[in-house]
């Protein structure tokens, strides 16, 4: 599924973390079950590699790998695909990086794999 909307400024936890992501309020997401879902996130005529999360905010959280830059206000298309793992409450911040690091080392795995190879 295919998600245009415009990012809006969320409470930056994601950035304190060292994971940065762009927030988007959409009903969409109570169509998925919570979790970290693989995506790709469209933005100005580039695509990037993207962690979609649902299930913490009212709306989608979007880690975009390989971003660097402010989407505050601006328009992005996200595509949402399989789910990659659940969304655990965890308290600890030490952990939650740990978990988002262990996220995106998965998802790297499955990008590298997708890769088509040189001939």
């Amino acid at each position: 599924m295919k998600i245009n909307a415009t990012v809006i400024e969320g409470k930056g936890e994601g950035r304190q973390l060292g994971f940065p992501t762009a927030n988007i309020k959409t009903s969409i997401a109570l169509l998925y079950s919570p979790g970290v879902y693989l995506g790709e996130t469209f933005y100005n005529t580039k695509q990037y590699h993207s962690l979609v999360v649902i299930g913490l905010v009212d709306g989608l959280e979007v880690w975009l790998a390989d971003f660097n830059g402010d989407l505050y206000g601006q328009q992005i298309k996200v595509e949402i695909k399989e789910k990659l793992s659940e969304v655990l409450k965890i308290g600890d911040r030490e952990q939650l990086v740990a978990k988002i690091q262990q996220d995106i080392k998965q998802a790297q795995a499955i990008w590298t794999m997708a890769r088509p190879s040189s001939p």
